[in-house]
């Protein structure tokens, strides 16, 4: 979150602290683009949130057997407006609690087991976007005009890398997560889309099991959404299976016939969403309803920004070959790898100006004082 910060050219990191309630308070060192800043940690989530009142977004990275009850008292906090859950494997009766508690706090609950969103230019939360070289490659260093949401976290980074190459960018993207009950859906985010106004068009990647997709496409229908929505349901291949089958997330499992991939693909192209006949085919449609709203005047084209300069670890550097730097010779008596030979902690240069002699050498290599 930091590196992608300061690639975005933000003067202070998003991150105001970090919660860990196993230790006292202190602070933690991390890396500042080449440089080095210091975070606060608090061991208590009421602490951090005296300390810092203005933070609202909290990544809950706790695990799925401590999460529910932190998460709960996250939403007791009257600034927070955001909790992403990141944990895979919470039981959904305890989501459903989170779901319906969000709800009455007016929390935004992203998840759970998702990898979080990102607003390029601006923030991320989570560890969307992937790491440094990715997230260049995919220009998420600046807004674009496309706004897209997906339940996989690993197909939003597809996304990202699909949008960039065929569209000016992303504006956002969210990843809601896998799970049968996710905390936010398709039509949360999509319908803040709508309202939003740097958002020119949508991008939906839903998937096999559930109806989210059917509540997007009657709110196409009814004209609740107007901007261009470009949208696949993953999964089609389910199909090919004599037996039901259980993909990755916990969410997708089709348990009727209008849960299926295929299902979701014709009533989406039904109500007017632009929808493809194969994924394949999703990067060429994601770029012809781009240009012809470059076309319309409706997408005017930025210039494209320099773009930054990635700073990575010496020890990434060294094992990908990048830097080299020549071996130091360490002993008891002797290290070189300063500016001038050491000898049991003596400068070569203050044994010749104190004219120490044979004696005072002989102490230092053979006695090592």
């Amino acid at each position: 979150m930091l590196d992608f910060d300061y690639i975005c050219k933000r003067a202070v990191p998003s991150v105001a602290c970090m919660v860990y309630p196993f230790g006292g308070n202190h602070v933690q060192k991390f890396y500042w683009g080449t440089k080095e800043t210091l975070l606060p940690v608090f061991a208590s989530l009421k602490e951090a949130a005296k300390r810092f009142p203005d933070a609202d977004v909290v990544v809950n990275f706790a695990s799925c057997r401590s999460v529910f009850e932190s998460t709960r008292e996250m939403m007791q906090l009257p600034q927070v407006r955001t909790v992403a859950i990141i944990a895979e494997g919470v039981p959904e009766r305890h989501t459903r609690k989170l779901i319906s508690l969000a709800a009455k706090a007016n929390v935004s609950l992203i998840g759970p087991a998702t990898v979080g969103g990102i607003k390029p230019g601006c923030f991320k939360i989570g560890n969307t976007g992937g790491m440094m070289d990715n997230i260049a490659s995919s220009k998420l260093y600046r807004p674009g005009s496309v706004a897209y949401v997906s339940k996989s976290g690993g197909m939003s980074n597809e996304l990202n890398n699909i949008v960039a190459r065929t569209t000016d960018g992303v504006y956002e993207g969210v990843a809601i997560g896998g799970d049968r009950y996710p905390g936010t859906t398709f039509l949360d985010h999509i319908m803040r889309y709508e309202a939003d106004p740097g958002c020119k068009m949508i991008l939906l990647l839903g998937e096999v099991g559930g109806v989210e997709e059917y509540k997007v496409a009657e709110a196409v229908r009814a004209g609740r959404i107007t901007k261009p929505v470009v949208a696949w349901a993953i999964g089609t291949c389910a199909g090919m299976f004599a037996t039901e089958v259980q993909f990755g997330h916990a969410g997708a499992l089709a348990n009727s016939d209008s849960e299926t991939a295929e299902a979701k693909n014709a009533a989406m192209r039904a109500a007017g969403i632009h929808v493809p006949e194969t994924f394949e085919a999703l990067p060429g449609l994601l770029n012809q309803v781009y240009s012809d709203l470059v076309q319309a005047g409706t997408i005017v084209p930025r210039p494209e920004p320099e773009a930054p300069k990635i700073p990575i670890d010496y020890a990434w550097a060294q094992e990908l070959g990048l830097v080299r730097k020549p071996a130091s010779f360490v002993s008891t008596i002797c290290d070189d790898r300063g500016e001038e030979l050491l000898y049991a902690g003596m400068r070569i240069t203050d044994v010749f100006r104190d004219d120490i002699g044979i004696g005072g050498v002989l102490s230092l290599l053979w006695f090592k004082r």
